[in-house]
């Protein structure tokens, strides 16, 4: 570890780079438990079983023990939210700070105590170290909702936004100032612009879609609760068709931005309002990666949780998804997993390869935007990447592809084979770089 918590630069990651917290907890823990696989999941893996406590807390106050255990399971046992403790991104951090806010604001609402003040604010505030503005959109766009519900208005303004927001941003605000006076400010622009100006409005990653693509994906990453998942959509549309219909419906919404809406803001209300800044807002941006819509995933479990609960034949059915869970999570672990094991190591294999080629503490050079970040968490030593204006200047050992030291040759840069070809299977780009380490002696 290099011990610099300014500049957070880790080889092939710079699309990934994020405010600091996560890589300090991440550090933190290294130094505690020691360097290897298990401890980097740890935190994530903490934060994904913290929300999912959370929402069995948050279902439990709203209804009862029994909805906040199918909670509880649809969150746990379904296919992609309990993957993001193993993958490691802050996105599970994030998730976990959001359900704070989230349901501080709701027992902001029912006491009005002061506590719940303190704990919204530091959640939005641990949240913008973690990722910055999603939790901003996510908890203050659902407090600007609540603020035309009449009868909760006076609660949300006693969050005094005025005072607590620039309060709960004054540490990523001290972070960027001191960064930017590190780089004269070229981590800063770069996060604006990645993170703000481009995914609001051109797709990364290669990952886009039309608005209703969430509400089909989490068709797919609830199951084996999809079945509910359809007839609670069902019954919503049904729902909102009837509300159509209704006069004194009509005549509080018309009213509400003189009066406020009148009606009481009952758990169910305030749990669909906490999607529209969670979900919604996603559909309507032009990029779509899965984990934009992570903190609907809790919410969402309690409303499936709720909507299952009415069913009379319920405990039945709680049963047969939960045995259909269990088994789909056996299968993956023990069958699909076990078939991939020789190509999830091979990053690991390179890492070893490339080690007994290379001096102590000599540079490995990169060319070509490698992109495998796991290969260089597993070396464990310096690597420089490095473009084709340098290669004529560099003498050590380089590690491209195959084809980018063909085309070097036929640029009139010659390099000297060290090792045999090594394939690597790059999973983000579905494809196998065959990799090479060569060296130059200009």
């Amino acid at each position: 570890m290099s011990r610099d918590y300014l500049e957070l630069d880790f080889p092939y990651s710079e699309p990934h780079r994020k405010p600091p917290l996560q890589f300090w907890i991440t550090s933190f823990f290294f130094q505690m438990f020691g360097t290897n696989e298990f401890v980097l999941r740890l935190f994530p893996a903490l934060c994904i079983l913290g929300t999912s406590l959370l929402t069995y807390h948050l279902a439990s106050v709203m209804f009862n023990s029994r909805t906040a255990l199918y909670a509880f399971s649809i969150l746990s046992f379904s296919l992609y939210f309990p993957l993001n403790g193993k993958i490691a991104l802050v996105d599970s951090s994030l998730v976990l700070f959001g359900m704070i806010g989230f349901v501080s604001l709701y027992h902001l609402i029912q006491s009005a105590k002061w506590i719940y003040v303190f704990s919204f604010w530091s959640s939005v505030s641990l949240g913008l170290l973690i990722k910055g503005p999603p939790i901003l959109i996510f908890l203050c766009g659902t407090c600007f909702i609540l603020l035309f519900f009449a009868k909760v208005r006076p609660l949300i303004w006693k969050l005094q936004p005025w005072f607590g927001l620039p309060l709960a941003i004054l540490p990523i605000l001290y972070w960027g100032y001191q960064s930017w006076q590190r780089d004269d400010g070229a981590l800063i622009r770069w996060m604006v612009d990645w993170y703000i100006l481009r995914r609001a409005t051109h797709p990364v990653f290669g990952q886009s879609g039309p608005p209703g693509t969430y509400l089909v994906l989490f068709f797919i990453t609830f199951f084996p609760w999809s079945r509910v998942y359809l007839s609670f959509l069902r019954e919503m549309f049904w729902r909102f068709i009837s509300h159509l219909n209704a006069k004194e419906i009509k005549d509080t919404i018309f009213s509400s931005f003189r009066n406020g809406i009148l009606l009481p803001l009952s758990p169910r209300s305030f749990l669909m309002l906490g999607l529209v800044f969670s979900w919604v807002f996603y559909e309507f941006i032009s990029s779509k990666l899965p984990s934009y819509p992570l903190s609907a995933y809790p919410i969402l479990s309690i409303l499936l949780a709720e909507h299952l609960s009415k069913k009379h034949n319920q405990i039945y059915l709680y049963r047969i998804y939960l045995a259909t869970a269990i088994l789909m999570f056996c299968v993956i672990g023990f069958v699909i997993v076990p078939k991939f094991s020789d190509m999830r190591k091979e990053t690991k294999i390179l890492a070893e390869q490339i080690q007994k080629e290379l001096l102590p503490d000599e540079t490995l050079f990169s060319f070509g935007g490698l992109g495998i970040p796991s290969f260089a968490f597993y070396l464990d030593r310096k690597i420089e990447e490095i473009s084709i204006d340098k290669m004529v200047t560099i003498k050590g050992k380089i590690l491209l592809t195959d084809s980018d030291r063909l085309m070097l040759d036929a640029l009139g840069i010659k390099t000297e084979p060290i090792s045999d070809p090594i394939p690597i299977y790059a999973y983000d780009r579905n494809k196998t770089l065959i990799l090479r380490l060569v060296k130059t002696n200009p």
